[in-house]
């Protein structure tokens, strides 16, 4: 039987070098999906948030490129309920989030800080970023862009 041609677009594996950011949040990586993966794959990142009282914060930046962001719950019983309280900054507005929410990040808007308290059971996050190749951050307090 002759290979199969889209094999490759179907990642099963785990990442074998999980991302880090520094002063980030501790998260358990999933998947990770970009040209390094994929060649001419935007980047896609998946990870669990697991329960306790503040996994971390992620600092204020922007992108030259747009995000989407999403945060999941897992009450069976309830979808919509994150099991958690969300404090995301989008530009200068603070946005206190109690429910599964996806937040579109246009680019060039600073946001966050992103912190996620009280996580009560795992929560489902994921980025999508429409950059190819790693994403670019352009940290609120830094003047360099760097990548994640």
């Amino acid at each position: 039987m002759s290979e199969l041609k889209y094999a490759n677009y179907i990642i099963t594996e785990y990442p074998r070098e999980l991302p880090t950011m520094e002063g980030g949040p501790e998260l358990n990586h999933i998947f990770d999906l970009n040209d390094a993966v994929v060649k001419g794959a935007f980047h896609v990142h998946c990870a669990w948030v697991s329960p306790g009282p503040n996994p971390g914060v992620y600092g204020a930046h922007t992108h030259p490129h747009d995000e989407v962001i999403g945060f999941i719950g897992t009450n069976p019983e309830d979808p919509t309920d994150l099991g958690a309280e969300a404090e995301l900054w989008m530009d200068d507005e603070k946005y206190i989030i109690t429910k599964s929410f996806l937040a579109f990040i246009p680019r060039g808007l600073k946001h966050c800080p992103l912190t996620v308290r009280d996580v009560k059971r795992p929560i489902f996050h994921f980025d999508i970023q429409t950059a190819v190749g790693k994403p670019e951050f352009q940290w609120a307090n830094d003047k360099t862009p760097e990548t994640k």
